[in-house]
């Protein structure tokens, strides 16, 4: 089975994770690893940039799922 956006990106690529459809809140950062976290399928991000609230997110480690139940076309992109 191949999940919606698992050939995103790559470890080493940059990527941003949109967190909700209409929203511009998102967190990004380069892949780490990828693959099973906590019981699903994931980025593992160094975040570097949070848009949500204070950006008390930079410097954490953060999941983007490779699909989640409210997905839409863009959730997952690759900066660079």
């Amino acid at each position: 089975m191949t999940y919606k956006f698992e050939n995103t990106a790559e470890v080493g690529d940059v990527i941003r994770g949109y967190d909700f459809r209409g929203h511009d809140s998102y967190i990004e950062g380069e892949v780490i690893e990828k693959g099973m976290v906590n019981g699903y399928y994931a980025y593992s991000i160094d975040i570097v940039k949070d848009t949500a609230g204070e950006g008390g997110r930079v410097g954490d480690v953060g999941y983007v799922p490779f699909e989640s139940t409210f997905d839409f076309d863009g959730r997952v992109e690759k900066v660079s």
